[in-house]
């Protein structure tokens, strides 16, 4: 399959400068591309690469009353601060072919660029998925071999590390763990999942609030699809009230302690504390749930 490595977990944000503080203080990311506007996209935006292989991309969607019926205003107005989208990056020459193979199983693709089509010429180079087709929104970007984001993304480099978190940050970040995203029908899910995006389906299991399938996509990153199993868990809450969307991120650490006093020493409220794991309060993370845990997934195979 053509999925290669992760391009970014998007965070749908009221206040840019405020989140961008909060996630600096937390992860230390590195950013590549600072706060910048697109007059597209009616929104700001910066990307950053966190361990060896997270991307944050937080937005800001304009508050213009001219702009606020574009996607992303639009996103904004119907659900708060919340998670956005994942997504990928895709060989170049795979982009086209993966999105047709898509529409042709009635998946609705969106081409704002011309990636599919060509009508955007040589800098079209994504495509965006429907969320009610997807659970959630996924994005696939293009990889240039010759230049682009290989020349951009930092963790695209073959002699990128993400040592420097994993042995000198507090938080001992070794990479990510999982991304949770949440379904309706977890069988549907894992067949898109499987089948449409390649993604190898290594573990599955059944929590207090949740039915789950972890899945291996692309080249380095985990995707839990998460059915609730309890409509008053925060899982089940969120489902009721913004549908299929991305839920949490978790990541892996060496010592949870550590995470712990690491969270709260820059005056975060930790909601929940298990064996393994630690929450972040989404009060205090513009309501996307980050966590981090020292559980190795079973069976997971990036060893």
């Amino acid at each position: 399959m053509p999925i290669r490595e992760f391009f970014h977990f998007m965070h749908i944000v009221d206040d840019f400068d405020a989140a961008e503080a909060r996630y600096g203080e937390l992860l230390s990311p590195e950013v590549y591309a600072p706060k910048h506007w697109s007059e597209f996209d009616k929104r700001w935006a910066s990307l950053a690469v966190v361990g060896p292989d997270f991307v944050l991309e937080i937005m800001e969607p304009s508050k213009a009353e001219a702009d606020l019926g574009s996607p992303l205003p639009k996103f904004r107005a119907r659900h708060g601060e919340h998670l956005h989208s994942l997504s990928w990056f895709v060989d170049q020459e795979d982009l086209a072919p993966l999105a047709r193979r898509m529409a042709a199983q009635g998946i609705r693709v969106v081409d704002p660029y011309g990636a599919v089509s060509g009508e955007g010429g040589a800098s079209a180079q994504a495509f965006f998925t429907h969320p009610k087709d997807t659970f959630g929104q996924l994005e696939f970007q293009g990889l240039d071999p010759e230049g682009g984001y290989h020349e951009r993304d930092p963790h695209l480099s073959p002699d990128w590390s993400g040592a420097r978190w994993r042995d000198e940050h507090p938080l001992g970040l070794e990479r990510s763990s999982h991304y949770t995203t949440i379904v309706s029908d977890l069988e549907r899910a894992k067949r898109f999942y499987e089948e449409l995006l390649g993604a190898q389906l290594f573990h599955e299991e059944t929590g207090p609030d949740r039915r789950s399938a972890f899945a291996f996509v692309g080249t380095e990153s985990v995707v839990e699809l998460a059915q609730p199993t309890d409509p008053d868990s925060r899982l089940g809450r969120d489902l009721a009230e913004h549908g299929e969307l991305p839920h949490a991120i978790t990541f892996k650490v060496r010592d949870l302690d550590a995470a712990a006093r690491h969270i709260e020493a820059i005056g975060l409220r930790v909601l929940e504390r298990t064996d393994d794991t630690v929450t972040i309060d989404p009060d205090d993370m513009f309501q996307a749930v980050v966590a981090f845990t020292t559980r190795r997934l079973p069976n997971d195979p990036r060893g």
